[in-house]
């Protein structure tokens, strides 16, 4: 990669204290970036901090606590980035979270949060330093979507949802301000290896946890996460899963160097061209290969979600028989 481009230039990424926010910061370090973090989890962002400090001590870091879904954070983090750092080069959009579940079962308030952070996080940050993109006649945004960005996935609605306003939210971006100096694009990730799974909402129908444990229930979903994680994050081919397994670093190090050519959509995998590809070119078969996604995907989900809260409510009756002991 030619660090020459990144050197010296300043970046503004937000949710920053992991996954691929994290290594954003600590790859762009090596090639000289001066960085400007932010995220809800201060502690997280100060370990980064001092990572960055390990790795490379001739850049700038500041770093912000920043809640996306509030734009007067936003606004307040980009006051302090061009006050400390005056020239912004890259802004990367990258706090997310991930809703999942079948459709019947996700609730309205799960529904917003994710809008509220997916999409209105995005378009706070933008608003927030588009006035000082277009004052320098240069920039580049860089959104964090996902392969679900392209791809609808059965079982996965509201993050689809998100992801798709992610896409398109980009491309009209791009159309308005390119001749104005403007680049942007959006990162569409496979399932990479990352603590996403920490944060993700599930939808479970209210009536079928009545009786059950709440400790029990929580145990037992949380290894359901892991089951599921480890297998739509395996390594295989993405006509028998999800075309995941890469590990973070590894993908980051591909992004950078899209970013670098300035490419509108940038995946870490060939898989991602095709996609758009077989969508124009035979929608027909498009559907197909959405339709099976799709069933192999709330397969997944049922399998290993109802599995967990039938271990929840024999957990719950071991519990009820020992107190009753």
């Amino acid at each position: 990669m030619r660090k020459k481009y990144f050197r010296n230039k300043v970046a503004v990424i937000t949710g920053a204290a992991s996954g691929i926010g994290r290594e954003f910061a600590l790859q762009l370090a090596k090639m000289g970036t001066h960085l400007v973090l932010s995220d809800i989890n201060m502690e997280g962002l100060e370990k980064v901090q001092d990572e960055i400090k390990e790795i490379n001590g001739n850049v700038k870091v500041l770093i912000a606590e920043c809640d996306v879904t509030k734009q007067l954070d936003t606004k307040k983090l980009a006051r302090m980035a061009i006050e400390t750092m005056g020239e912004i080069d890259f802004l990367f959009s990258n706090a997310g979270i991930a809703v999942g579940g079948l459709f019947e079962t996700i609730g309205i308030a799960q529904w917003r949060r994710i809008i509220d952070i997916n999409v209105y996080g995005m378009i706070h940050l933008v608003k927030a330093f588009i006035d000082k993109f277009l004052e320098q006649g240069f920039g580049h945004i860089i959104v964090t979507g996902s392969i679900a960005s392209n791809l609808g996935i059965g079982g996965l609605e509201p993050y689809n949802t998100a992801k798709f306003a992610n896409a398109g939210f980009c491309e009209a971006l791009y159309g308005e301000y390119h001749k104005k100096g403007l680049d942007v694009s959006i990162v569409c990730p496979f399932p990479l290896k990352t603590n996403m799974m920490e944060g993700v909402g599930i939808g479970i129908d209210p009536e079928l946890l009545q009786g059950i444990n709440p400790q029990a229930l929580k145990t037992t979903i949380e290894e359901g996460k892991k089951t599921y994680w480890e297998t739509f994050t395996k390594k295989q081919s993405i006509f028998k899963g999800y075309a995941g397994g890469f590990s973070i670093p590894r993908a980051v190090k591909r992004f950078l160097k899209k970013i670098r050519k300035k490419k509108l959509y940038i995946f870490e995998r060939r898989y991602g061209r095709m996609l758009q590809f077989l969508r124009g070119l035979w929608p027909g078969a498009y559907k197909k290969f959405i339709e099976a996604m799709g069933k192999r995907h709330t397969e997944l989900l049922e399998n290993t979600f109802y599995t967990s809260l039938e271990k929840a409510r024999n957990k719950t009756l071991q519990l009820e028989k020992e107190q009753m002991e």
